[in-house]
């Protein structure tokens, strides 16, 4: 193999790109595979302050939508063209109760009944015989979401435990549009290894310092998904940040900011982030920020900056000028430099892509149940009460003596898969007491961890 001449210096002529191919993990749209998977699930597509008393025109996955807010303040989702005769709905003018065509006058409610004909006689039932195209919307802390899946299928509206935890906790939206197709985004967040090179040792400290040791990387399976675990011994600590992938587009993550002084282990939230598919080619990174005691990151967050177009963390848009980008690049650059749909046939995946790898083959395994007439495995349904989630942070001083240096890469990723496990076994708590019984049980693991580890008892991570 090595003496092939594309593993050769000068070898641009044998490595041309691999042209690309259609992929069913990129696909959103109406009848593909891939669309009709992403169809299950809610999805936030605008910012409440993005729409005004007019409709609003919007593209949601690869279908062309109107919204509107009623004169009794119901929100509508429907098909652009007017089912009678075709005019777009954009022109439409809300009513006390739905929304009205501009062309001919008729009526739709919010949920695409015909309400009015007024052209048509007293005995037409052509109101009764058709249906404008309508889906579901739900309006939650400034966002708007949607599902547009079989309404007999709707599934219950997802509210995490961290949007209410701690009791001071505010969501504040944010949304920001990315110019690639949403899986890259979602490769991005399970990739941990990144926040090394991206954000600290090649574009700048856009993180905290300790960011630039090499983690231990671990990826556990969650009830919604799995956790992306990077386990690090800083100084006299062990220190972990662990973020959450929840399937099939939503991410939630650990500040990047300073490690505290004192024994820490918190479950909750600094960002919630969907993914959320415009077409194949566009994207929405939508979400929030929690603002709470917690997340100390929080305290250097500019409230002010956090909201349409904008988040106050370095390289999420391109509102930079583009050397200035070129120099410090962020996750906008070299999530969107990958290309509308990035193709995956040029990569060589390496060891530490096992994030990526795990996601792909999540995406398609639910891809492949929806297409069987089947419900995806992932994320669990909970039948009533806040979703659990799994996001977590931890900082704890090591035992004297231990050796859980940067040469104990193995034995800092069992530590951090134990870690991981913990967090999970302990969803069934109120949140608080969660975190008591979950930090004492962590306390426990790396004293006892640090004791055999200076005997070299150490013994393997469960499965």
């Amino acid at each position: 193999m090595t003496d092939h001449p594309g593993n050769k210096a000068y070898s641009g002529y044998y490595n041309r790109p691999a042209p690309a191919e259609p992929q069913p993990l990129t696909e959103t749209g109406p009848g593909t595979p891939g669309g009709e998977y992403l169809r299950r699930f809610w999805h936030p597509f605008l910012m409440s302050e993005e729409l005004g008393d007019t409709p609003k025109l919007v593209r949601l996955l690869g279908e062309d939508l109107v919204l509107f807010r009623d004169g009794s303040g119901r929100l509508g989702l429907l098909h652009r063209p007017c089912v009678h005769r075709g005019t777009s709905l954009e022109y439409g003018i809300p009513a006390e109760r739905g929304i009205r065509c501009c062309y001919h006058g008729w009526l739709f409610d919010v949920d695409g009944t015909i309400l009015e004909t007024p052209a048509e006689p007293a005995s037409s039932r052509i109101h009764v015989n058709f249906c404008q195209g309508a889906y579901p919307v739900r309006e939650y802390h400034g966002l708007i979401f949607a599902y547009m899946g079989p309404p007999e299928l709707t599934p219950e509206f997802p509210l995490y435990d961290c949007f209410t935890y701690p009791s001071n906790n505010r969501l504040v939206p944010f949304s920001l549009s990315m110019p690639c197709n949403w899986v890259q985004i979602v490769e991005n967040a399970s990739d941990p290894i990144h926040n090394v090179f991206l954000h600290v040792i090649v574009s700048g400290a856009q993180f905290a310092p300790h960011f630039a040791v090499p983690p231990a990387l671990e990826f556990v399976d969650t009830p919604l998904g799995f956790l992306c675990s990077a386990v690090r011994r800083v100084k006299d600590s062990v220190f972990i940040r662990a973020g959450e992938i929840i399937m099939p587009n939503v991410a939630q993550f650990i500040g990047g900011g300073a490690m505290r002084d004192e024994d820490e282990l918190a479950v909750a939230g600094f960002l919630t982030r969907w993914a959320t598919p415009l077409d194949d080619e566009n994207s929405l990174y939508i979400g929030y920020i929690h603002f709470n005691d917690i997340n100390g990151q929080t305290a250097n967050c500019d409230e002010g900056k956090v909201g349409l177009g904008r988040l106050n963390l370095i390289g999420q848009t391109a509102d930079r000028p583009y050397v200035e980008r070129q120099r410090e690049p962020g996750d906008y650059d070299a999530v969107g430099s990958q290309g509308a749909i990035a193709n995956r046939k040029t990569e060589h995946l390496g060891t530490t892509d096992r994030g990526v790898v795990l996601f792909r083959r999540l995406l398609m395994r639910g891809i492949k149940a929806i297409a069987d007439g089947e419900t995806p495995a992932l994320p669990r349904i909970y039948p009533a009460g806040p979703v659990r989630s799994y996001a977590h942070t931890m900082t704890m001083r090591a035992p004297a003596g231990a050796t859980l240096g940067q040469g104990e890469t193995k034995l800092l990723g069992e530590f951090g898969r134990r870690v991981a496990k913990i967090v999970v076994e302990t969803d069934t708590l109120p949140p608080e007491e969660r975190e008591r019984v979950a930090r004492q049980r962590v306390r426990e693991l790396l004293d006892t961890t640090g004791e055999k580890a200076t005997t070299g008892e150490v013994a393997a991570a469960p499965a």
